[in-house]
């Protein structure tokens, strides 16, 4: 082989080496700016420049706060893993080529290890014979360095430095990034926990006013009446001991005791004394001002409904927390009959329907809750409105995995500082009498434990809508089995959806189906062989009709199904003599097979 084939591969050989180089280069800069956690990053790094470099070793180093120490941060194999363990770090300017390289924003490369004077000489790296050190920096900003180092003498060529130098501006930059972002994390994280603790405080403070304001007419009636009550026991002794009663009279067991407890509060309050003797010398006329039954009544009303109230707020805390149990459900049943239940004025709310809902899969008791909770307030949000105004409509919402209900209402609408404290329990916008601020919160924590999900929409003084997201069911029905149904149903209920579902469900399945007529009349009850009622109804009490179905004699072969039952409703109407109060059925089968149940058990 001549000179000139010799020289001719030297130099394709170099070509190929600085393509190759190129290529591993380039392989290192894609799979470590993909890699967004630091803490990931850089043991990657170390590892892919290795493998593709082919080198003995290689390590990053990040420096520290303050400037003075490059702080290893990564090594490769069992090395890397003594040194990381032992904390190991160099000095910036130090006497070391990461100390240099890091010092003087430049690459320092040692082509013998043996001859080079700024070297550290590593015991856990007894092989190396050559090394690079590369800084990783941010325009004229040192934030670390790469070591590479090889066991052959000489191992670096310019390609390798030209190549491995650029790796080393990638990883600056991918370091950088995956440093701001976990900066950033960090900061959301502690602006999240500030925001926590800021509505923790909120809600606490809220909490302990509301109670406050809650308890304190009760200590003050408590007060009177304890007072007005010794107060007159003691007048009551004070007359029979002056008085000529017989001794008959005076051995009574009612007379002994007023005498007794009269005496124990003179005891413990000698004040008493005067009071009394003022207050038997008073005329009756003055004495009813001074100690008026009304007036102890009232105290105790104070009392009832501050007890009321509290009770109120622990089953408002409670209630949505309660495990639910969801099913397939018919949400425009379960929204009328929110509406109905909270007995507004005619017309108050205008409902309407976009297509055909779909079953979602709900608790109806716990949805119930969530639209009484929304209706609630829209209706209380435009009770200063000239023209009150509030709409429901049900539509499906656009990527097809919800039914969405609005609730839109012309009041005064939410200003912007209170969109985001609306969700807080016990924050409330309404003042402190009567509202417990837990209504809201109760509506998010009930949808999202069935993976639903409430929002707010509105301009301060131009209304508000309040978007309840509800979850399709997507469950598939079981196929009724058995016999064809036999006998005579009559269905009293508005004429809605559940009565059409019911009654298309019925008479598919061989029953003879009736629905009421206008003011659910129905004729001859006991011609039914079983009478189905909804408990809740638009335009009358079903209590009333229950009464009017006894007065007939039909009552025991009566059911009455709800979305909303409720324990003191059952009670009522199995007093009545109902058959059984149930759950409303939303499924063919459901139906089908409680109405094969109840006619086996009538029968």
């Amino acid at each position: 082989m001549d000179q000139a084939q010799i020289e001719a591969n030297v130099t394709l050989e170099k070509a190929l080496r600085r393509a190759n180089l190129l290529a591993a280069a380039a392989e290192v800069s894609q799979n470590i700016t993909q890699i967004m956690d630091i803490d990931e990053l850089m043991p990657k790094t170390v590892d892919i420049i290795c493998d593709a470099y082919n080198f003995y070793y290689s390590g990053v180093f990040l420096i520290d706060q303050a400037g003075e120490f490059a702080v290893l941060r990564a090594g490769r194999g069992q090395p890397g893993r003594i040194m990381m363990e032992n904390h190991h770090k160099l000095a910036v300017g130090g006497n070391s080529m990461i100390g240099a390289c890091t010092s003087l924003n430049e690459a320092r490369i040692s082509l013998d290890v043996d001859t080079e004077k700024v070297w550290y000489p590593n015991p856990v790296l007894p092989e190396t014979r050559s090394e690079m050190a590369l800084p990783l920096a941010i325009g004229n900003k040192v934030i670390g360095a790469v070591t590479v180092q090889s066991i052959e003498a000489a191992a670096f060529s310019d390609e390798d430095v030209a190549s491995l130098q650029s790796m080393a501006n990638q990883l600056a930059i991918a370091i950088e990034n995956a440093r701001q972002r976990r900066e950033l994390e960090e900061t959301h994280a502690e602006l999240l926990q500030a925001k926590t603790y800021q509505a923790i405080a909120t809600a606490t403070g809220d909490a302990i006013h509301w109670i406050g304001n809650k308890a304190e007419p009760i200590g003050g009636s408590v007060e009177r009446i304890r007072h007005d009550v010794q107060l007159l026991i003691s007048g009551i002794a004070g007359i029979l001991n002056k008085g000529q009663i017989s001794q008959e009279i005076k051995d009574h067991s009612l007379i002994q005791l007023v005498l007794q407890e009269a005496t124990d509060i003179q005891q413990s309050n000698p004040n008493f004394i005067g009071a009394v003797e003022k207050l038997t010398s008073l005329p009756l006329k003055k004495l009813k001002r001074r100690l008026s039954l009304d007036s102890t009544l009232e105290d105790l009303q104070i009392i009832e409904d501050a007890a009321t109230l509290i009770t109120k707020v622990k089953e408002d805390l409670i209630g949505p927390a309660r495990e639910q149990a969801p099913r397939a459900t018919m949400i425009d049943d379960v929204v009328k009959d929110a509406v109905v239940s909270l007995g507004l004025a005619p017309n108050a709310v205008t409902m309407s329907i976009q297509g055909s809902p779909p079953l979602v899969l709900a608790d109806p008791v716990q949805l119930n809750r969530v639209f009484v909770n929304l209706l609630k307030n829209a209706y209380e949000a435009t009770a200063e409105q000239p023209q009150p105004q509030i709409n429901v409509v049900l539509r499906p919402d656009p990527g097809g995995d919800f039914v969405q209900v609005e609730v839109t209402d012309n009041g005064p609408g939410i200003a912007n500082d209170d969109l985001d404290n609306i969700w807080i329990t016990f924050h409330t916008t309404k003042g402190i009498k009567g509202h417990s601020g837990l209504g809201l919160p109760a509506c998010r924590l009930i949808l999202e434990q069935i993976g639903g999900h409430i929002s707010v929409a509105g301009t301060s003084g131009q209304g508000s809508t309040f978007t309840a997201s509800v979850p399709i069911y997507t469950g598939k029905e079981a196929e009724a089995k058995g016999e064809s149904g036999k006998g005579k149903i009559l269905l009293i209920d508005d004429d809605d959806s559940w009565r059409q579902f019911a009654a298309a469900v019925l008479e598919e399945a061989g029953y003879k189906a009736t629905t009421s007529g206008q003011g659910y009349a129905a004729g001859n009850y006991n011609q039914y062989d079983l009478i189905l009622i909804d408990d809740i109804l638009a335009n009358k009490d079903s209590a009333d009709i229950l009464k009017q179905i006894k007065a007939a004699g039909a009552i025991s072969k009566t059911m009455a199904v709800s979305s909303n039952p409720r324990v003191e409703r059952a009670k009522e109407q199995m007093l009545l003599g109902i058959h059984n109060l149930l759950p409303k059925p939303y499924t063919k089968i459901s139906l089908l097979s409680e109405v094969k149940s109840t006619l086996s058990a009538i029968s």
